[in-house]
């Protein structure tokens, strides 16, 4: 073998090898609690978007991949279940449901859900303890509203802490399906076409 070759597959198996400890070492020790948030000005008012929150039959709007939502019970209240229906577009063989309970409901001002399963039973795999939570919050007379959002997740295994820890808001963005974007702003508020670029990779 020529010596250039031998030097290149060297340094291949090196750099092999040094991406395996650290996979492991990333992986390694206890589960932890990821966290996100994502903040986005609206220019309406509160009491514009307020009604979007406990309109289930508008939540298609500014969920990613939402098509459908049911409830146990109206109106909604904390502790009221919730179905999500999603399916990605024009990938029907990915369909999905996801059960959720509302923890925190404030009509016209906050809504929070933790996430109770996923019809593939994969998420849970990875991620456990999933919840998320949007606010209004008026910034005043004309001046719109900032919409914040959060969500927390703890890891399940090996794979969701290291992917927890190479890229945690990657991950976060995955489990987090308000589309806050559509949310602020009517204009982008068109049902399922306004995630058809988007690349969502959940269920795992």
């Amino acid at each position: 073998m020529h010596p250039h070759s031998r030097r290149v597959l060297q340094t291949l198996g090196a750099l092999l090898i040094l991406s395996v400890t650290a996979g492991l070492w990333l992986s390694r020790g206890p589960d932890y609690i990821l966290s996100f948030k994502r903040e986005v000005h609206s220019p309406l008012a509160s009491a514009d978007l307020g009604p979007l929150l406990g309109a289930l039959d508008r939540w298609p709007e500014w969920h990613f991949h939402v098509i459908r939502v049911e409830a146990s019970s109206q109106p909604l209240s904390a502790g009221t279940a919730l179905k999500l229906f999603l399916e990605p577009p024009k990938k029907e063989w990915k369909r999905f449901e996801l059960n959720l309970k509302l923890t925190d409901f404030q009509p016209q001002e906050r809504v929070s859900v933790s996430l109770e399963s996923e019809s593939r039973g994969r998420l849970e795999r990875l991620l456990t303890d999933v919840h998320w939570d949007i606010q209004l919050l008026p910034q005043g007379s004309g001046k719109g509203t900032l919409i914040q959002g959060t969500g927390y997740a703890r890891t399940n295994g090996g794979r969701a802490r290291l992917l927890g820890r190479m890229a945690p808001r990657i991950l976060m963005n995955q489990v987090f399906y308000p589309n806050l974007e559509a949310l602020a702003h009517p204009e982008k508020r068109k049902g399922r076409s306004n995630d058809a670029e988007n690349g969502r990779l959940l269920p795992f």
